[in-house]
């Protein structure tokens, strides 16, 4: 009788992060992020970044997978570079107690692997648009 209810309160908790990951990804210009949008979209990247490394998880990844994550990293780094080093090192840390969040959101974190590709590859988009320019 409890497995019914275990198992709702595991879906609501992957629609709710998957909500959050795919949420629209807003153009990610250094002068149109405050700090909360900045830290947000680090900590979904720190989170991806780390589920991809789990064992159980990277069987489930395609080669692009790590590439386009690693991207949206390198993408949110260039929209921190305008921050001093000390309000760089406050926003890491709160972009890494962000990723702890979205972490407990899921009870299996390769449940999150779709969203996840979807919010690095929208990251890496925009990434690759500035590369261009």
């Amino acid at each position: 009788m409890n497995m019914p209810v275990a198992k709702s309160q595991n879906l609501t908790a992957i629609a709710v992060l998957l909500a959050t990951l795919c949420s629209p990804v807003v153009a990610l210009d250094a002068d149109q992020l405050g700090w909360t949008e900045t830290k947000e979209k680090w900590g979904q990247v720190l989170f991806c970044q780390r589920i991809y490394k789990m064992p159980e998880v990277q069987s489930r990844l395609y080669s692009f997978d790590v590439e386009q994550c690693d991207s949206a990293g390198q993408l949110v780094m260039a929209v921190v570079a305008k921050y001093s080093e000390q309000q760089k090192m406050q926003l890491q840390q709160q972009a890494e107690q962000h990723a702890v969040a979205l972490g407990y959101n899921t009870r299996e974190p390769y449940h999150s692997v779709a969203a996840c590709r979807e919010y690095c590859r929208k990251l890496a988009d925009i990434q690759d648009k500035f590369n261009d320019q």
